[in-house]
């Protein structure tokens, strides 16, 4: 019994070391790139079923059911979201532990389309769940445009 015991703390001890270790790994911030508006932080609330089982491609007021506003100052204030200017993206990904979101949206006006892809750098398993809506702004995206959405994971 003093042996099983001995084993699981070297166990335990390996594994958190293993963790800290995939932890400096990680990119050290939420990134997004291509079409993303950089300097813009959309509000978050709470994540509800309707946010997270679908894709979201927010065009209008009207299609702007969760209300959402956007900061450009860092989010010390918070405005409504000027949809003549803008298009907000929004997909649900979530990882066990310790994760960060990378994101990046690309368009390609040959075929008239956005790609929104999400990869997901996640580290550690354990029980809780590190989730994002992984909201962006973009420059207003013409409806004539389709958007579609892809989540990648990268474990370390």
């Amino acid at each position: 019994m003093k042996n099983l015991i001995l084993l699981f703390a070297i166990f335990s001890l390996v594994a958190c070391n293993k963790e800290t270790n995939c932890r400096d790994k990680l990119p050290k911030q939420i990134i997004g790139t291509g079409e993303i508006v950089s300097n813009a932080l959309v509000s978050r609330p709470l994540t509800t079923w309707a946010m997270s089982n679908y894709e979201h491609v927010i065009r209008t007021d009207s299609q702007n059911v969760f209300s959402l506003k956007v900061s450009f100052d860092n989010g010390n204030t918070y405005d409504s979201i000027d949809f003549n200017q803008y298009t907000l993206l929004g997909k649900y990904a979530s990882e066990a532990c310790r994760a960060t979101f990378e994101r990046n949206v690309t368009k390609d006006d040959s075929q008239k389309k956005y790609l929104y892809k999400i990869t997901v750098h996640q580290c550690g398993l354990c029980d809780v769940l590190c989730e994002s809506m992984n909201w962006v702004l973009v420059p207003k995206i013409p409806d004539d445009y389709d958007v579609s959405f892809s989540v990648e994971t990268k474990k370390y």
